[in-house]
């Protein structure tokens, strides 16, 4: 089957929709379709990449265009629409004339748009997918361009139950939607060696590693984090006990990497690692004690989440969004973000070694269980009519 990827963001841009695309296009062409990537160079981070690439059975282009952007326009749709729109819409008719792809499998408002818009004129079907939870407005402008987008696709696609119900209240049917739920490479995630070794690898073999791993942006609960750290750095200068040995590990790049640098100078308990290959994330995985996942906004899913629990070890994560549809508390724990819970159940995990092992032990069957690439097949079916 030929099939056109569209979307706003693509490797090596960072980010958890990213690398879901990267795998999704990876078992794809090995079960023998074509697939055909439309997207942008890098919007989000400072990084190069070539404008073309192909192999055997994917190609991949990237629409050159203004950065700098991304993260002034994200919290006004409309802004975001004009500036993320005109070079998807310009360019995919040219694909779809070229290539003949029997299917266009949209990422986001913007991909959906314009693949709605270009699908019913060459007619092929579309299929929208939703990585984020956007509270769509009762009425007005944003509601009936959301619906008009679903509405015309032929499947929908949403990580969550909250995603479906959001669109269902649109006033779209719900027979053509679908909650799928991503998946990773257990070979690659896993436990690999005692964590103790881990530790030594990184020099962290003293310290009690708390790992984040995403954007640095205000979303994110990042904010909120380095506060945490500033509570537990104060109890161990007063206690001389909690806090002592209590790292803050930062994987990630965005609008607050001079925030976190300003951390790390002040003497703070927090190393930042930048941005992190996905060939070394396993590594730090399994390095760390626990993770967390301290978003302030409603998460779409949190593919952290399904990265660390594979390598066996347990995450707190915020009790918003999709974030419990993603985990429970059999393999870390769901709190309502702020410094003050944050370093509560961190002090938790420190001071209750037996408990955090148990949930370690839990943490890679329940990956095993839940994440495996099997979840392909979800999105495989929607492509057939």
């Amino acid at each position: 089957m030929k099939i056109l990827q569209l979307t706003a963001h693509y490797q090596p841009n960072v980010g958890g929709v990213e690398t879901h695309l990267n795998d999704l296009v990876s078992i794809l062409t090995k079960k023998d379709n074509d697939v055909f990537v439309l997207t942008y160079k890098p919007l989000t981070a400072k990084i190069s990449a070539k404008i073309s690439e192909k192999n055997d059975k994917l190609e991949v282009l990237r629409i050159p265009w203004v950065t700098g952007f991304f993260y002034k326009f994200i919290r006004t749709p409309l802004l975001e629409f004009l500036y993320l729109v005109p070079g998807l819409f310009l360019v995919t008719p040219a694909v779809l004339l070229i290539k003949r792809p029997e299917v266009i499998h949209s990422h986001g408002l913007v991909a959906g748009f314009v693949a709605v818009f270009w699908g019913k004129i060459f007619k092929v079907r579309v299929i929208a997918t939703t990585h984020s939870i956007y509270h769509f407005p009762e009425k007005g402008l944003y509601h009936n361009f959301a619906k008009w987008i679903f509405s015309n696709s032929d499947a929908i696609l949403t990580l969550s139950k909250q995603s479906k119900r959001e669109i269902m209240e649109l006033g779209v049917e719900e027979k053509k939607i679908t909650v799928f739920t991503y998946w990773i490479d257990l070979k690659k995630f896993q436990i690999t060696n005692s964590k103790l070794q881990q530790k030594k690898n990184f020099g962290w073999e003293d310290k009690f590693i708390v790992l984040y791993v995403g954007r640095l942006v205000v979303e994110k609960g990042v904010l909120q984090l380095l506060e945490a750290v500033k509570i537990w750095d104060k109890q161990s200068l007063a206690k001389g006990n909690f806090g002592r040995n209590i790292h803050l590990v930062v994987c990630g790049v965005g609008p607050l990497e001079e925030k976190v640098r300003e951390s790390v100078d002040s003497g703070l308990n927090v190393m930042y690692l930048g941005n992190v290959e996905q060939e070394e994330l396993p590594r730090i995985y399994n390095a760390a004690d626990v993770t967390i996942v301290p978003s302030i906004h409603e998460e779409g899913f949190g593919r952290v989440i399904l990265e660390s629990l594979a390598c066996g070890t347990p995450v707190i994560g915020s009790n918003r969004g999709a974030i419990p549809e993603a985990m429970d508390e059999t393999v870390g724990k769901l709190i309502k973000v702020t410094p003050q819970n944050i370093r509560k159940e961190v002090e938790n995990f420190y001071k209750n070694p037996d408990e955090l092992k148990k949930l370690s032990k839990n943490a890679r069957k329940f990956a095993e269980k839940n994440y495996s690439d099997k979840n392909i097949k979800m999105i495989t079916s929607s492509y057939i009519d």
